[in-house]
């Protein structure tokens, strides 16, 4: 973490660690997460980006020299998120949209999808979404969106809640909604500022 706050265009950064909820792909093996708040205005954020990339090594999926695997994505805002301050409790929501399908009406759809979870559970309190962007040379297909969600609450109450909701319709998934990975993220620190 002091190594990243360092790097120009760093703004504030937190760790969490992870537990697999659901899903199988990429990011779902990494068992801890770092998220950084860039700042876009300035010329220093590219640096910022190219430096979390590379890590060390060569490409979005690589392996550091002193052994540490990461991957990076860059996460481009959908809609507002001047409250998020990168909260202690979340659950994320990587995801792809299916090839025959555009970003923009996958986003169309996802933010429907987001504004349900969150009436049907007062375990999530807010939620964000993001673009993503693989940093370095990804290997296969990775993420392309990603919900953010605050959790108030345990994963078992959010799982009972939205369990509910789809055993009885009000929630439903599309046969195309296949390519995610859920996870639970809690800090394993506090927000550091850069």
């Amino acid at each position: 973490m002091t190594e990243l706050l360092r790097v120009p265009g760093v703004l504030a950064a937190r760790a969490f660690t992870v537990t697999v909820v659901l899903g199988d792909r990429t990011p779902a093996f990494y068992p801890e997460l770092v998220m950084c708040e860039l700042d876009r205005a300035g010329n220093d954020a590219e640096a910022a980006l190219e430096a979390l990339a590379n890590g060390g090594g060569a490409g979005a999926r690589s392996t550091r020299p002193d052994g540490l695997r990461l991957a990076a994505w860059q996460g481009m805002s959908i809609g507002a998120r001047s409250d998020f301050e990168l909260p202690g409790h979340l659950y994320l929501q990587f995801s792809a949209q299916p090839a025959a399908q555009s970003f923009a009406a996958y986003s169309d759809w996802y933010q429907v999808h987001q504004d349900e979870n969150i009436a049907q559970s007062q375990v999530l309190r807010r939620g964000w979404r993001y673009r993503l962007e693989p940093l370095g040379a990804a290997v296969g297909p990775g993420p392309t969106h990603l919900a953010v969600y605050e959790l108030e609450g345990t994963l078992e109450k959010l799982t009972a809640d939205l369990g509910r909701a789809m055993a009885t319709g009000v929630i439903s998934l599309p046969d195309w909604f296949t390519r995610f990975a859920s996870l639970e993220a809690i800090a394993a620190g506090e927000r550091l500022i850069g």
